[in-house]
C-alpha cells in the first residue's frame, strides 16, 4: 500500500481541497478539510455529501487513503453522486485545539451539530464514524435527533465498551475501571511509546503498509495531549448507547462494519448494533476479513466501495 497527498489522476473528475475551520460554541477552533468534487458531465441529482469522523487519538489523516481511493475512481464517484466530502479533526486531535478542562463525548456531538448547521452540507448527508466516532453519532442522536443526517456508517465499535450485567461483548482491552487507569497511566508515562504501539493494536500487519504514511499517523497521535485523551476515554468507555440505538434511533439508515481480526472489539459486539436497530430502519452489517480496527486504512478501496454502495441504496447484506 502506498499513499500520497498529491492529486490522483482522473480522466473526468477533479476536486478542490480546502482546509477550513470554525469556532465552536465555547470558542475552540475546530478544523476540517473540504473536498469539493467536480465532474465534467455531472448527472442530475448530484446532491450527496459525506462527513468522515475519526476515532479516539486519530485525526483526519487517518481517512486519507480511503478518500483518495474514492477520488481516484470516476465510476465510483459517479455512482456515489457525491458533490462534497468533509473530513473532521475532532477537538483535541489533529489541527483542532483541545479543551484544557477536559472533554466528553457530548461536547464532540455538540461540535458535530455546529458543523452541520454552519457548513450546511448539500443534499443527503452520510456521516461516517470510526470507533469513538460511532459514539459521537449515537450521542448526536440522543441530543439532536440526527438532524440533517440521512445515512450513517459505523466502523468497528460496540455499543458499550465496559463490562456490565449480561454484557460481555464490549472492548477487549478496556473492560473495567482498572483497565482505564492502566491506559491513563501509559499515556501519562510515555506518550511516544503509546503512539508507536497504537498501530500494533489496530492493524493486522502494520509493517506491510507504507512506512512514510505510518509515520504520519503516529505523529498525528502525538499531537494529542495525554491528559486530554485520558479524560476523554474515561467518559467514552463507560457510555452505554444500547438504549439509544434500540429506542431512539429512527429514520437514518446504517451500514455497520467490523474487522474480523480486530483486537479492539469482538465481531459479535459490533454486530449487536444491528440487533438493537431491529426492523426500524434499513441497515446492513459487513465483516472485513484479514482486517483489524482501522479497516479503512487496511482496505481503503473496499471501504470506499462499501460506503458508495450503501449511499447508492445497495447495502451489502
Amino acid at each position: 500500500f502506498f499513499f500520497s497527498e498529491r492529486s490522483p489522476r482522473r480522466a473526468m473528475s477533479s476536486f478542490t481541497k480546502t482546509p477550513k475551520s470554525f469556532a465552536a460554541k465555547d470558542g475552540t477552533a475546530i478544523h476540517y478539510d473540504h473536498y469539493a468534487v467536480h465532474r465534467s458531465n455531472p448527472s442530475e441529482g448530484d446532491t450527496n455529501s459525506l462527513l468522515l469522523i475519526h476515532g479516539w487519538s486519530g485525526s483526519s489523516k487517518y481517512y486519507s487513503p480511503a478518500v483518495f481511493a474514492l477520488l481516484d475512481d470516476d465510476e465510483l464517484l459517479a455512482r456515489s453522486k457525491l458533490s462534497d466530502i468533509y473530513v473532521l479533526d475532532l477537538r483535541g486531535h489533529g489541527r483542532s485545539r483541545f479543551t484544557e478542562t477536559g472533554c466528553e463525548v457530548k461536547d464532540l456531538a455538540q461540535d458535530l451539530r455546529e458543523f452541520i448547521a454552519r457548513e450546511a452540507p448539500p443534499g443527503r448527508l452520510t456521516v461516517c464514524g470510526s470507533s469513538m466516532g460511532v459514539a459521537i453519532i449515537c450521542c448526536y442522536c440522543e441530543l439532536f435527533d440526527l438532524q440533517g443526517v440521512e445515512n450513517a456508517v459505523f466502523v468497528d465499535q460496540a455499543p458499550l465498551q465496559y463490562e456490565a450485567e449480561g454484557w460481555t461483548l464490549g472492548s477487549k482491552g478496556l473492560r473495567t475501571p482498572t483497565d482505564l487507569a492502566n491506559l491513563q497511566q501509559a499515556l501519562a508515562t510515555d506518550m511516544v511509546a503509546f503512539a508507536a504501539g497504537n498501530a500494533e493494536c489496530c492493524l493486522v500487519s502494520p509493517n506491510s503498509l507504507d512506512a512514510d504514511y505510518m509515520q504520519v499517523i503516529t505523529k498525528e497521535t502525538l499531537k494529542c495531549d495525554p491528559g486530554f485523551l485520558g479524560s476523554l476515554m474515561a467518559d467514552h468507555t463507560q457510555r452505554d448507547w444500547r438504549g439509544t440505538l434500540r429506542d431512539k434511533w429512527e429514520r437514518v439508515s446504517v451500514l455497520n462494519m467490523a474487522g474480523a481480526e480486530s483486537q479492539i472489539f469482538p465481531v459479535e459486539g459490533v454486530k449487536h448494533i444491528n440487533d438493537l436497530l431491529g426492523t426500524k430502519v434499513r441497515h446492513a452489517f459487513e465483516v472485513y476479513e484479514n482486517c483489524s480496527h482501522w479497516l479503512y486504512i487496511e482496505r481503503p478501496k473496499k471501504f470506499a466501495e462499501s460506503v458508495v454502495d450503501f449511499i447508492a441504496g445497495a447495502p451489502k447484506e
